[in-house]
This record gives C-alpha cells, sequence and structure tokens, in this order.
C-alpha cells in the first residue's frame, strides 16, 4: 500500500500517478512495467517514485485496489436488491465485472494484469473487486443484509473461501475470453455469460442430475 507520503500529496499529483501507471499497465504486463516510464509520464523525479511506494508491484495492487473502490461500494446495494440472496448477487456482480472488464475502454489494461500474471496474483489482483477484505467485518453478524439461512455457511471462514469460488469464475471467464482472442478465436459477451451462468447454476443447484427412486 501507498506510504503516507502519497496521501500527503495534492489530489491532482495523485491522479498524475495513476494516470501513468494505467498507461504503463496498459501497454505492458506487470513483469515488463518499468518505474521510469512511470515518472518520466507523470512528470516526476526516479526518487520521489519510492518516497511513495516500496517498488513497482505495490503501486499495480494500490491502483487495482484504488479502481475496484465502486465495485465494493456496489455489493451491498445487489445483495439488497436481490432480497439478500448472496447467489444471485455475487452472479449479478460477476457478470456486471466480467462486461466490464471486456467491453470497456480499459480491457488491454485488464487483458494485460491477467495474462501476465500467474493464476495466483490473478486472483489476488480480482479480489481487490470484493467486498470482504474490509477489516471491520469480523464474523457473519457483520454481514447481516446477506441471508446464510438457506446456506451452508457456518463462519466468515466458509465465506471467504465461497468468495474465492466466485473471484474464480471472473478469473476463468475473462482469462478465457483474452485467450482465445489472442488466438485469433471468435468469442462473444453473451457467450462467456452464458457459461458464467451455468457455471454459477452448478454450484447453487448442484452438478448431479436428480434421480428418481423406487
Amino acid at each position: 500500500m501507498p506510504k503516507e507520503t502519497f496521501y500527503n500529496l495534492s489530489e491532482e499529483k495523485r491522479q498524475r500517478i495513476l494516470r501513468a501507471a494505467q498507461n504503463e499497465f496498459s501497454r505492458v504486463p506487470l513483469a515488463e512495467a518499468k518505474v521510469a516510464r512511470i515518472v518520466l509520464d507523470a512528470g516526476i523525479p526516479r526518487g520521489s517514485f519510492y518516497q511513495y511506494f516500496d517498488d513497482i508491484s505495490d503501486l499495480y495492487h494500490y491502483f487495482f485496489k484504488n479502481k475496484a473502490r465502486s465495485f465494493q461500494e456496489n455489493f451491498k446495494k445487489a445483495v439488497l436488491t436481490h432480497d439478500g440472496d448472496l447467489i444471485e448477487a455475487w452472479r449479478f456482480m460477476d457478470k456486471q465485472l466480467i462486461g466490464t472488464i471486456i467491453k470497456s475502454r480499459n480491457s488491454v489494461l485488464f487483458e494485460n494484469a491477467l495474462l501476465g500474471l500467474d493464476i495466483q496474483r490473478s486472483q489476488k489482483m480480482l479480489r481487490h473487486f470484493s467486498h470482504f477484505d474490509d477489516p471491520a467485518i469480523q464474523s457473519l453478524d457483520d454481514l447481516s443484509y446477506i441471508d446464510f439461512s438457506e446456506l451452508r455457511i457456518d463462519s466468515l471462514d466458509d465465506f471467504k473461501a465461497l468468495e474465492k469460488i466466485f473471484s474464480g469464475f471472473v478469473l476463468q471467464a475473462v482469462s478465457s475470453y483474452f485467450a482465445k482472442k489472442r488466438a485469433g478465436e471468435a468469442v462473444g459477451l453473451d457467450q462467456i455469460l452464458a457459461q458464467t451462468d451455468k457455471e454459477i447454476n452448478w454450484l447453487k443447484y448442484g452438478i448431479k442430475k436428480e434421480t428418481e427412486h423406487d
């Protein structure tokens, strides 16, 4: 996370640094990103960069966490809109996030991020779009707007494990889309979202077909 000196900067200068970061991360994956290009674009001395961030990876994760705030704020609204139904709220948010990543003018930013990282680091990046890294959430009681009555969720650890599964749906969907795009294969957003719906239904209803018993 940024150092205190970054937060003490003017809003204009913070935004200038974040715009330079976006330009760099849109151009190349993290492994190829350079502090030198970011500071040149932002118009700041190289030494100043390390007064604000430990390294380029620190800036990278802050950048995506900052970009995710609107999704975090919208999750509770989605749960309330779906009458406390956690799975349907997550379905809505996952599909919205997939659509945003694929169709936004910054899609190349996410393409570089997801295809340029290993699975563990890609999932960590997507977890910035989760509502549940909030240190104020200490137990299920802090999520009282969610209806857990029909779910096999007994603890916050159970809840976070489920959250990783839903993050995985997004990771699989957008990684598949970008990989096929790079390979020159035609794939539409509707197709990607339909597959995500199917996978969420497997989780919700079970993958095994019901059979009749005598």
